[in-house]
């Protein structure tokens, strides 16, 4: 059977299958192809259609991903005939990769087993974070960056301190050493760090604010700000997630931190 054939009865198989993305997955031991004998099963190809960063939606969009599959077997073949996963580094590669997925899956599990935030919890953050919801605000900002090891760094941030001009602050920057941004940008408020945005809430246009954030000091002037609030409807299910996630993360600390009290943990002299 020739490439374009195969590729054409791919297509037609495809889109009697599986075009419509919300229509649930074929019975788990359907053979979507055979490489040299190895099966890719249906039950692959749907776990490798949830992994793409971007959905395959057409029939080709399908045809092409299963290509990819079919490559990645003929890729796996010749590492295995080759004997690479005997290789130290791959071996260690392979178990690391276990690991990964078996603490992810805990946590997974560990999130399944919470409860989602309640009503009165997103209510009561709704209230709490005017900033980012009831009186959300788009900014036209222009932004200065110094990544950390900038050497002004330091200078910069006591000059802004003393409330130095902005332009005599980056007269003086443009005359040494190192390299920094300086834009014009759009931001509304939920794309900002939460303080930054709290913060920039209360300062009118103008005025400078710096943030040391975690890789860099930013700077931001204020050209404008244009209220434009997120209505409750809009807000509730993006603060859920938000609250969901946060839990998830607390509970996931607090469970290990009681099992590191219970385990029998011995570390190499030396190591802190």
């Amino acid at each position: 059977m020739t490439s374009l054939l195969w590729r054409r009865l791919v297509l037609l198989f495809l889109s009697a299958t599986l075009a419509a993305c919300s229509r649930p997955a074929i019975e788990e031991g359907q053979v979507l192809a055979r490489v040299n004998g190895d099966e890719i099963s249906i039950h692959q190809f749907n776990f490798a259609m949830a992994q793409a960063a971007v959905r395959p939606q057409t029939s080709a969009d399908q045809a092409e991903l299963l290509d990819k599959l079919i490559d990645r077997q003929l890729a796996i073949q010749q590492a295995l005939e080759k004997k690479l996963d005997r290789r130290p580094e791959v071996m260690m590669r392979l178990e690391e990769a276990r690991r990964d997925i078996l603490a992810d899956a805990y946590a997974k599990d560990l999130s399944a087993a919470n409860l989602g935030p309640t009503s009165d919890d997103v209510a009561k953050y709704f209230r709490e974070h005017p900033a980012l919801f009831g009186e959300r605000k788009i900014y036209r900002l222009r932004e200065i960056s110094l990544t950390n090891d900038t050497p002004a760094l330091p200078e910069v941030q006591q000059r802004l301190d003393k409330k130095q001009d902005l332009s005599d602050v980056l007269a003086w920057l443009r005359q040494q050493p190192g390299a920094f941004t300086d834009q014009m940008v759009i931001r509304p408020a939920e794309q900002l760090p939460i303080e930054v945005a709290v913060r920039l809430h209360e300062v009118a246009p103008g005025e400078v604010i710096a943030f040391r954030l975690p890789r860099a000091l930013v700077v931001y002037q204020i050209q404008s700000a244009e209220v434009v609030p997120l209505p409750w409807a809009a807000a509730a299910p993006v603060i859920k997630e938000h609250l969901k996630k946060q839990h998830d993360f607390e509970s996931l600390n607090k469970v290990l931190a009681q099992l590191r009290s219970k385990a029998k943990i011995e570390r190499k002299a030396g190591q802190s």
